[in-house]
């Protein structure tokens, strides 16, 4: 063990004469490290600490040492990349052979990917000098070396990026999407980078000519969309102004602008022909028809979508509102009459009519066939409980659904006084405090508890399930 801690220290400090005493006292010194320590070699140490002699010895007394991965997953030239030792680069590449550039470490990144991750623009000179087919390499995840500087705040590395994709004649690389379906641009707008999609959009580049400005990612989102659910402030707005005039649209437009021809474009004159001729069934066609107008990603502008959500919720709200505060006549819990001789000057609700009185024998057979119908499957309180579930439910998508928003903070404080007035003012369907707090608390709780614990369960599952796989692969 002794020999080991002393090789581990001549290659922090770059000794190597002390590294030639050891081989001189046990010439398998360094095959005895590799059993007694295999999740890292002197050469993971060396080359962290950017001892440049010390690696290039190593290197030639064990060349493979240069392609091993530590327990982390980063062989040598990634630790080197990543600190930015360009010498060290060199040293791997010319030693081991360029091949050693496109060997996928953890999360499959290569060389060049941890260069652009750290910014290191000399270190993706040599890299792509002396592999340029590294700069097509992915991760993963789908991630390109742009992809990674972009998501990293890396604006220099993106411009060296592309200068080097122009000299290669690889443009089309900036349009590549990674596995969300996210080309460059995308990442660079979510992440309200305005350097860098100014840079991407500059007209006196190549790149910006093959940049593709209105592809859709996996949510059916744009360049522009994502903008538009992002803009927050008055520089937002510049930066979308500058999407606008470079040619970006929403998904919804995109489809909009599509010319409308008998030939490229016929799509609900031709579905209606086909579903009639080719399915003589009508309940299949009605099937069909259904199932063109359920929402699609790839079709459909989420900022249309949500905006439907929000009048429906509001719609639903106002109905279940009114209807807790003046519910239907069978709902309301009965009161005691007041004294004809009290002096209280209380206005009442007049008596039911007289039997004798005059009516109408059709409104009268219908009021009593719904009044048997509604005692016969609901209660007063089923009435509460279900108005409320619907009052709440349809409040608690208003309030995901404005997240975000401008005033966001007021606009959650009215809609919770809202709900907190709507329990004050429905004593009338069910007079009895307890029972009437236990409903309410019921049906505020069913919408919480319906979108939380699930995705607490399955983000817990997911933890679980990395932690077990980190102890398995450590064990």
């Amino acid at each position: 063990m002794e020999y080991h801690c002393k090789l581990v220290e001549a290659a922090r400090t770059g000794n190597v004469e002390a590294l030639h005493d050891l081989i001189k006292e046990n010439p398998f010194v360094l095959s005895d490290y590799a059993l007694v320590s295999p999740h890292e070699n002197p050469l993971h140490v060396a080359t962290k600490a950017g001892q440049l002699g010390f690696v290039r010895e190593i290197i030639r007394l064990k060349t493979e040492s240069a392609e091993e991965p530590n327990r982390e997953g980063f062989r040598p030239l990634d630790i080197a990349s990543a600190f930015g030792h360009v010498e060290i680069v060199k040293e791997l590449v010319t030693s081991t052979g360029n091949d050693i550039c496109r060997l996928k470490g953890k999360d499959g990144k290569t060389a060049i990917h941890y260069a652009a991750i750290s910014g290191r623009l000399e270190v993706m000179d040599e890299l792509l000098s002396f592999s340029a087919e590294c700069v097509t390499d992915v991760t993963v995840l789908g991630e390109t070396a742009l992809h990674l500087a972009v998501k990293y705040y890396k604006v220099e590395a993106l411009r060296n990026l592309v200068e080097w994709l122009e000299k290669l004649g690889l443009e089309e690389i900036v349009n590549w999407f990674d596995k969300d379906g996210n080309s460059v641009l995308h990442l660079a707008v979510s992440k309200k980078q305005h350097e860098s999609v100014d840079f991407l959009l500059n007209n006196n580049s190549t790149i910006s000519n093959t940049l593709k400005l209105n592809e859709t990612n996996t949510w059916g989102l744009t360049a522009m969309d994502i903008m538009d659910l992002l803009m927050e402030n008055p520089i937002d707005v510049q930066l979308r102004e500058r999407l606008r005039l470079a040619g970006a649209l929403r998904a919804r437009d995109i489809a909009n602008s599509i010319p409308s021809t008998p030939i490229s474009n016929p799509p609900v004159p031709q579905v209606t022909v086909n579903v009639h001729n080719n399915l003589p069934n009508p309940v299949a066609a009605k099937v069909d028809w259904i199932r063109y107008f359920q929402f699609q990603k790839k079709r459909d502008s989420p900022s249309d979508t949500r905006n439907a959500l929000l009048v429906v919720a509001a719609l639903i709200a106002t109905v279940t509102f009114q209807a807790g505060v003046n519910p239907p006549g069978g709902f309301v819990a009965e009161k005691s009459q007041p004294n004809v001789n009290s002096t209280n000057t209380t206005s009442y609700a007049p008596p039911p009519s007289s039997p004798d009185q005059s009516y109408s024998p059709v409104s009268t057979v219908g009021l009593s066939a719904i009044s048997a119908a509604l005692g016969s499957i609901a209660t007063s309180d089923w009435f509460l409980f279900g108005n409320s579930l619907g009052f709440a439910a349809s409040v608690n998508v208003l309030i995901y659904l404005t997240a975000g928003f401008p005033f966001q903070r007021e606009l959650q404080i009215s809609l919770y006084s809202m709900m907190f007035a709507y329990g004050c003012s429905v004593n009338d369907i069910q007079p009895k405090e307890i029972a009437r707090c236990l409903i309410l608390a019921i049906a505020f709780l069913v919408p919480i508890l319906v979108r939380w614990p699930p995705r607490w369960a399955v983000k817990l599952w997911g933890y679980y399930k990395t932690e077990a796989g980190t102890v398995n692969a450590r064990g």
